[in-house]
C-alpha cells in the first residue's frame, strides 16, 4: 500500500479520503458496521447472514448457519437450547457456519472482512482463506478490546482508503470514553454482573468489563481482555452485585426484557442484591454490546447512566430499561 500522501486520489473518492474504495464482502455483522461507518455501504457487494445494518439490505449472502436455531428470532428457542446446539456441534466437529466460496468468487471482491475472535459468533477467517477470490485481501477482525478496535478501524480504513476516517472515528471513541471517565471519577464504584447469556449463564468478557471500568464501576468474575465465560448461580450469588446489565448476545432490547423477565421469576435469581433494589437492567445488546464497533463509544455512555444515573443522564428507553419484579 503506497503512503497516503502520495496516492492520487480516484474519480469515486469522497473529501478527505485517500483514494477510491474497493469492492467489500462483508462475512461478519461487526465488519458491515465498520464498512459504514467508514463510509463505503456502496461499496459493499456482499454481506454475511447475520448483517443487519441497513446497508446490507438487498446484498447477496454470502454465509449461513448451521444450527436449526438460527433460522428463529433471537429470544425465541430458548437460551439452553441454542447452548446445547452449540456444544453439540463444537464436541462432532461440525462448522457453525458456512461460506458461499462460489457467490464469493462471482462477486470479485477486492477486500473480504472476516473476524478471528470468536468462532460460536461467525465465520472464523482461517475458514475463509481456502474460499477467497485470487486476488482478494483478506482483513481478519481481532478486537477484544478498545484499543484492539482501534486498531482493526486502522488495519481496515487503510485496506479500503478511508485512513483518514478510521483516525476520525478512533479520536472520537477515545474523547468520548474520556468524558465519561472524567464524569464518574470518585463516583462510588458499583460491582456490575454483566449477563451475556442466561441459560447457562455467561459472563460478559472482551471488551465489556473494559467498558464497565470507563464507566465507574467494577467488574467481578473476568478482567478486561479476557474471553466470556460461562458461570453458575452459585458464583454469581456470591459475589451478589450491585447492578445487573443484561446484554444476551445477539439480543435487541425487547428479546433482553422477556427473557430477563423469566429470569427474575427463578428462585436462584431474586435473591441477588440487584433484583431486590431493582437495579436489573435490559440492553440493546445487539448495537451496544455484542459486536466491537464504533458504538462502544455510546456503549460506555450508556453504562454510565445506569451504574451513576444521578451523574450521568440516563439511558434512552430504546437502549435499556429497568426491569423489576413487580
Amino acid at each position: 500500500m503506497p503512503p497516503e500522501t502520495s496516492a492520487a486520489p480516484r474519480p469515486d473518492a469522497t473529501p478527505g479520503d485517500e483514494r477510491g474504495a474497493p469492492r467489500i464482502a462483508s462475512l461478519i455483522p461487526a465488519g458491515t458496521d465498520l464498512v459504514a461507518a467508514l463510509g463505503l455501504e456502496a461499496h459493499l457487494v456482499g454481506v454475511s447472514h447475520a448483517c443487519d445494518h441497513p446497508a446490507a439490505e438487498g446484498k447477496p449472502v454470502l454465509t449461513s448457519s448451521a444450527l436449526a436455531s438460527a433460522s428463529q428470532e433471537a429470544g425465541v428457542v430458548p437460551p439452553h437450547e441454542v447452548d446445547r446446539e452449540v456444544v453439540d456441534a463444537v464436541l462432532s466437529g461440525t462448522a457453525l457456519y458456512r461460506t458461499d466460496a462460489e457467490g464469493l468468487d462471482r462477486l470479485s471482491p477486492d477486500v473480504v472482512v472476516a473476524q478471528e475472535v470468536c468462532d460460536v459468533c461467525a465465520v472464523d477467517s482461517r475458514d475463509v482463506v481456502a474460499a477467497l477470490p485470487e486476488g482478494a485481501e483478506l482483513i481478519a477482525l481481532e478486537a477484544t478490546s478498545v484499543a484492539s478496535l482501534n486498531e482493526d478501524l486502522r488495519v481496515l480504513g487503510k485496506a479500503v482508503g478511508r485512513e483518514r476516517k478510521a483516525r476520525e472515528l478512533i479520536a472520537d471513541i477515545t474523547t468520548r470514553h474520556e468524558r465519561v471517565a472524567d464524569r464518574v471519577a470518585g463516583l462510588p464504584r458499583p460491582t456490575v454482573l454483566t449477563l451475556e447469556w442466561s441459560d447457562p449463564p455467561f459472563i460478559g468478557g472482551h471488551w465489556v468489563p473494559e467498558l464497565v471500568e470507563i464507566a465507574g464501576g467494577t467488574h467481578p468474575l473476568i478482567r478486561p481482555g479476557e474471553p466470556s465465560a460461562r458461570s453458575d448461580w452459585d458464583v454469581i450469588a456470591a459475589c451478589d452485585p450491585d447492578i445487573v446489565v443484561a446484554m444476551p448476545c445477539g439480543y435487541g432490547l425487547e428479546a433482553t426484557i422477556a427473557e430477563s423477565r423469566e429470569l427474575l421469576a427463578r428462585p436462584e435469581v431474586a435473591g441477588l442484591r440487584a433484583v431486590r433494589q431493582d437495579r436489573w437492567w435490559a440492553t440493546d445488546a445487539t448495537t451496544l454490546f455484542s459486536r466491537a464497533t464504533p458504538a462502544m463509544a455510546r456503549a460506555a455512555e450508556v453504562l454510565a447512566g445506569i451504574l451513576h444515573g444521578g451523574a450521568v443522564p440516563e439511558p434512552e428507553p430504546h437502549e435499556a430499561v429497568r426491569v423489576s419484579t413487580s
